[in-house]
């Protein structure tokens, strides 16, 4: 293992291991036996009393006391046993400051210098030395060398911190919010060289990175999350070349002694776990309350106590008065190669992908007798395009062969290099809050209604797209809730007011990627909820359990219109049912406008049902839908959605309209 990288911090070390298990254990116990000579003096003690230490914010930073969920209280999130010294630590900070002091002034045993408290919780002395002085009448308390820390810490050498944001990854669940980090650029041309950094990652520990089964433990906290520093070169391939993210980097106002207070916690951290929550407890929260210990001052993550979303943390940390010092954009490489093939014609991208595959030399007739520009422009783009084929095929040496045969070509001709590409106008951190609540007014099947509409998370492809990856979809946990002024017509009752609840959808996916010639994407979709639909015995609409997903071609037309077709399968579960389920496929399609403010949508769907000719008509297992909807943006937090629609289920039609009012936050 290289000795300048922290042992815990290197993401491949072991998360439980015997040494982080029993070295702070057998910490904690020799406090506890430690001899009276060892004591801490009154006066010392008497200080910290007097300053109230045991309550100040700082310290509680150290010992990750954070609010528990719905903020009702404050507990140590460490889940490691032994971070804490004193029984009891992590809900009693007075007794862990203590067995804090206690542990600095044991003596220093010959030959095991770094397992003393001093070099193993370097920040916690820190703050205490600042606060009480260890200058009362008394001896202070040993100082050891620290060498394997103040070897870790050289080699590092933080001068400057940047937050990095990701963008979302609709190919793994736990990348599809988008995923955050902090680069620690080191002093000198870090700044102009940025791969050389290291780079801060909090992510959960597990040997799964995908699937149902990881979801759903990541969800409910089924793994534990664990600091890393690595090198910043291996996060940017793994996003800009695996999984085609763009980054974000945001450069923070952090003094030097922030940053040392910030290095030495994360010493600190030696393989230690936390609770890990995908919607809550995540990478970005962990990184809010890095930067909270590395300047007090900041008040972070008290905004977050039921999700904590990335883009909403970058959004905090640039709302944060005097904490942004700038803002560079790292284009995937997807993206480069987009837009080196803009512009250029179908017979100019199959040379492209000729070039790249071996099909076409880069001596051949047909580019020979270009203008050199445009012989660059195609020699760039091949170079581009077989980089990125690497990743997703199988190439070998062959491809290496290429890819040195295209940049020698390309470096023979005299013509200035492709630009990069646009700096997006809209960071993340412009985009619209993550949370949503509306009001809405409708009618359905000839009866009014007023509606409450609320939405955990995240983005709809209706919502302002300022800020968001284009095409993808991420609504958690959207809820509706009508009141109808009268129902005769499902129920039969007299008139009166009804309330009900209309939807409950809690995972709403979409990933609409047009296809080009080079790369034939696939597009796709995934609900699952409660909905109501028809009941054939007795025309009412109860709840239904609901499942559903679509796959199918996009095709790009222009800058802002997508065209989706699709085949789509549905079930539906409910013992109103006669089978106690639906099960239907059909097809879909659609048509996006996106613009600014305006969005628009045209969607047609028409699904087959199993009991079809159950009730002895051919046509009472179709269902169909078509709509049209337009959602308008008014402000940075605030739109007005339209929807129309028309729809048949069980051979009864119906009249769907709704205006509904939004707001972001």
């Amino acid at each position: 293992m290289p000795t300048w990288v922290h042992p815990v911090l290197s993401r491949r070390r072991r998360y439980y291991s015997i040494t982080s298990i029993l070295a702070p254990v057998v910490l904690s116990l020799t406090v506890l036996w430690a001899p009276a000579a060892a004591a801490v003096p009154e006066t010392v003690l008497a200080a910290a009393d007097e300053q109230a230490l045991a309550a100040d914010r700082r310290w509680l930073n150290l010992l990750r006391y954070e609010p528990r969920v719905f903020g009702i209280s404050r507990r140590g999130a460490v889940v490691t046993a032994g971070f804490y010294l004193a029984p009891g630590g992590d809900r009693d900070p007075a007794a862990e400051l203590e067995a804090t002091l206690a542990a600095l002034y044991l003596p220093v045993e010959p030959g095991a210098e770094e397992d003393h408290a001093a070099c193993r919780y370097p920040a916690r002395r820190r703050f205490l030395a600042e606060q009480i002085g260890f200058d009362h009448g008394a001896a202070p308390p040993p100082r050891p060398a620290c060498r394997d820390y103040e070897a870790w810490r050289q080699r590092v050498d933080a001068q400057r911190v940047v937050l990095i944001f990701a963008d979302a990854y609709m190919g793994n669940p736990a990348s599809m919010f988008g995923h955050t980090l902090l680069r620690l650029d080191a002093q000198g041309g870090t700044r102009h060289m940025p791969l050389t950094a290291f780079a801060v990652n909090h992510a959960a520990y597990t040997e799964e990175d995908s699937g149902i089964i990881f979801a759903l433990r990541g969800v409910f906290g089924g793994y534990p999350g664990i600091y890393s520093v690595l090198p910043y070169y291996e996060k940017v391939n793994e996003y800009t070349h695996l999984e085609n993210r763009d980054l974000w980097e945001y450069e923070l106002h952090l003094d030097e002694e922030a940053i040392d207070r910030l290095m030495a916690h994360l010493w600190e951290l030696d393989e230690i776990g936390f609770p890990y929550y995908f919607f809550f407890q995540n990478c970005s929260y962990r990184l809010l309350s890095l930067l909270e210990v590395a300047d007090p001052d900041l008040d972070l993550i008290d905004r977050f106590s039921v999700w904590t979303i990335p883009t909403d943390t970058v959004r905090a940390v640039v709302e944060q008065e005097g904490l942004l010092a700038g803002v560079h954009y790292r284009p995937s490489v997807m993206r480069t190669l987009d837009h080196a093939l803009h512009g250029l014609s179908r017979s100019d991208q199959e040379k492209v992908e000729a070039l790249a595959r071996g099909e076409l030399k880069t001596d051949a007739p047909a580019l020979t007798a270009r203008p050199d520009a445009e012989r660059a422009h195609l020699l760039e783009a091949a170079y581009l395009y077989l980089d990125l084929l690497a990743q997703l095929e199988p190439l070998g040496e062959a491809a290496r062969t290429r890819r040195h045969a295209l940049l020698i070509a390309r470096s023979r001709v005299r013509a200035e290099p492709l630009p990069p590409p646009p700096v997006p106008k809209h960071r993340p951190d412009h985009g619209h809050p993550t949370q949503r609540a509306g009001i809405a007014v409708g009618r359905y099947d000839g009866v009014d209604y007023a509606a409450l509409q609320w939405r955990a998370s995240y983005h709809d492809l209706l919502d302002p797209p300022e800020g968001y990856l284009r095409g993808a979809q991420i609504a958690f946990l959207e809820t509706e809730v009508r009141a109808y002024r009268d129902i005769p017509s499902r129920s039969g009752h007299a008139a009166g007011e009804d309330v009900e609840l209309e939807r409950l959808r809690i995972l709403d996916l979409r990933s609409l990627s047009p296809r080009g010639h080079l790369f034939r994407k696939w597009s796709w979709g995934t609900r699952v909820g409660i909905q109501r639909h028809r009941d054939p015995a007795t025309g009412e609409r109860p709840l239904m359990a609901e499942a559903g997903g679509h796959f199918g071609p996009a095709w790009g037309i222009g800058e802002g219109i997508t065209l989706y077709a699709a085949t789509e399968g549905e079930l539906r579960g409910s013992g109103r049912l006669e089978d106690n389920y639906r099960a239907g496929a059909g097809a879909r399609f659609e048509a996006l406008y996106t613009s600014h403010p305006v969005r628009l949508r045209l969607s047609a769907r028409a699904l087959r049902f199993h009991d079809a000719g159950a009730a002895g008509d051919e046509d009472d297992g179709d269902a169909w839908r078509v709509a049209a909807e337009a959602g308008i943006r008014i402000t940075g937090r605030t739109a007005v959605r339209f929807t129309a629609a028309r729809e048949e289920d069980y051979t009864v039609r119906v009249t769907h309209g709704q205006v509904a009012l939004h707001r972001y936050f």
